[in-house]
């Protein structure tokens, strides 16, 4: 019975260090094409959403210019004011 008791408090005295498992090389390249494709998804929607708008502000702008043209605004100033219009959307 002694020796049973004796080799568990020898035992307790050692401290066992536990063995660091670092990141492996296929779970990085899987993490780091994950965030070179986010990035990319971002910038195309943000391209997107710019060309959306551009386009639509010169299309706001050509009907102007169209009514301008047909003589619907009586002074520059009604003009200016219809073009201002259309940047604020």
């Amino acid at each position: 019975m002694s020796i049973i008791l004796d080799s568990l408090l020898s035992k307790s005295h050692q401290i066992t260090k536990s063995k660091f498992v670092g990141p492996s090389t296929s779970s990085i390249l899987l993490i780091s094409v994950a965030i070179t494709l986010g990035i990319m998804l971002l910038m195309y929607a943000g391209i997107m959403y710019t060309e959306s708008t551009m386009k639509q502000n010169f299309t706001c702008k050509d009907k102007i210019v169209g009514y301008e043209q047909h003589a619907m605004y009586p002074s520059p100033e009604e003009f200016r004011l219809a073009l201002s219009l259309c940047d604020s959307k």
